[in-house]
C-alpha cells in the first residue's frame, strides 16, 4: 500500500505543472512518454499516471502508429487566417480617410463599396460581415445616415431636422 502523501508537496506538484507548461510541445512530450510507457504498462494505468481517458491513450498510439510524431502535434485552433493582409487594410485605411476611391473621386463609403473596391483593387472577394468585422478592429465606424422621405425636398428635410425646431 503506497504512503499517503505530504500535503507540504502540493506546492511542489503545482510549481512541477507550471514549469512543464513552460516547455515548449510538452504536451508532445507528455504523449510520447504515455506511448512509451504503454509498452510495458497497461494503457489504464498510463492514463491514470497522465491524468487522462485510456482510449486518449490508445488514440495517441494510434496517430504515432500511422503519422509519426506528426500525428501527436496539436492541431492549430481558432478562427479562420483574415483575408486581408497588413498592406490591404493600409490601403483602405487611406481611403476611408481621405474620403476619396483610388482614382481620386470623392465618396461616401458603405461596405458595398468598400468590398467592391477590395474586389477590383486586391482580388479579394469579402464579405460584408467579415469586412464589418475588420473595419471595427482597424477602428473604424460605421455609420449610418437619417433615412429621408422619398418625397421630400431639402428645404422641408432642414425644416424638420431636431436641432432646427424652434420649442
Amino acid at each position: 500500500m503506497p504512503r499517503p502523501k505530504d500535503e507540504s508537496l502540493q506546492e511542489v506538484f503545482l510549481k512541477a505543472d507550471e514549469a512543464l507548461s513552460e516547455i515548449k510541445d510538452s504536451r508532445l512530450v507528455m504523449k510520447l512518454l504515455a506511448i512509451r510507457g504503454y509498452s510495458n504498462q497497461q494503457a489504464k494505468d498510463i492514463a491514470a499516471l497522465f491524468n487522462t481517458q485510456t482510449r486518449t491513450v490508445y488514440k495517441w498510439v494510434e496517430l504515432f502508429r500511422l503519422h509519426g510524431i506528426q500525428g501527436l502535434q496539436d492541431k492549430p485552433k481558432g478562427h479562420r487566417k483574415a483575408i486581408l493582409e497588413d498592406r490591404h487594410m493600409e490601403q483602405i485605411s487611406k481611403w476611408l480617410d481621405s474620403g476619396e476611391t483610388p482614382d481620386g473621386k470623392a465618396i461616401n463609403w458603405t461596405l458595398d463599396t468598400i468590398s467592391q473596391y477590395i474586389n477590383t483593387e486586391f482580388g479579394i472577394v469579402i464579405k460584408k460581415s467579415a469586412l464589418s468585422n475588420t473595419l471595427r478592429k482597424m477602428r473604424y465606424v460605421i455609420r449610418k445616415p437619417r433615412p429621408t422621405h422619398a418625397k421630400s425636398t431639402e428645404q422641408e428635410r432642414s425644416d424638420f431636422k431636431k436641432n432646427s425646431r424652434s420649442h
